[in-house]
């Protein structure tokens, strides 16, 4: 006797159900990994994007506004959400920070969910929200802009004006994507590398270098 198995190649069904069968455990299980994988409600988070590995931040006033809200009267005026490689050592006082180096606490959001995938992206220190000033929808045109260059600031409001600071999470394993409801636009971060910042977190068409895709760690 050779020792082959002369059966084997005569049963391709048994190696075709077990390989069916280790897809849909491997399916099963990266499904329970990202269903478990969602922000909690309440819960203070750092943001980190994948593509420069910079922190989600509000730079100047830390002043708490949500006992004022809609006070502003809109969001033109409103400064932009920046971004940052590092903090400095001690938490923010109500009024101005110092410098290009906000402490960790201005990197502190918190997901507020307000109906299906629906979430208010809250700033913890100031109770500001991310807000997209666009109202078309790009879904069907994703990267069809080719870059950043033209892309609005995500916007620190004190009021979801016209539902503009709703936003979709999309969870993926290694993270999520913040996509603005009304226009599809992602949160993304811009500036260099290896640089301080603060640059302004952009809303755009693309997931361009990794830029829009954030980790979230609990503060």
């Amino acid at each position: 006797s050779s020792g082959i198995n002369a059966e084997w190649p005569l049963r391709p069904g048994i190696l075709y159900n077990t390989l069916t069968m280790l897809l849909i455990l491997l399916s099963t299980l990266v499904a329970c990994a990202v269903a478990g994988y969602n922000p909690v409600p309440g819960q203070h988070y750092l943001l980190q994007d994948a593509g420069t590995r910079h922190y989600l931040t509000l730079m100047g006033d830390q002043t708490d506004i949500r006992q004022n809200r809609g006070a502003d009267g809109g969001y033109a005026g409103a400064r932009n959400f920046s971004t940052v490689l590092s903090f400095k050592p001690g938490t923010a006082d109500s009024g101005l920070s110092s410098g290009d180096f906000p402490t960790s606490d201005q990197g502190h959001f918190i997901f507020r969910k307000t109906g299906d995938n629906q979430w208010l992206i809250e700033h913890a220190n100031t109770g500001r929200y991310l807000l997209a000033p666009e109202s078309v929808d790009i879904r069907q045109k994703r990267c069809w802009e080719y870059g950043w260059n033209d892309a609005s600031g995500t916007a620190a409001s004190d009021a979801n004006y016209y539902d503009l600071a709703t936003f979709n999470l999309r969870i993926w394993s290694n993270g999520l994507y913040m996509e603005h409801g009304i226009s599809g636009r992602w949160v993304m971060a811009s500036g260099e590398r290896a640089g301080q910042g603060p640059y302004n977190a952009l809303n755009v068409d693309c997931n361009y270098y990794q830029r829009a895709l954030w980790t979230f760690k609990r503060a």
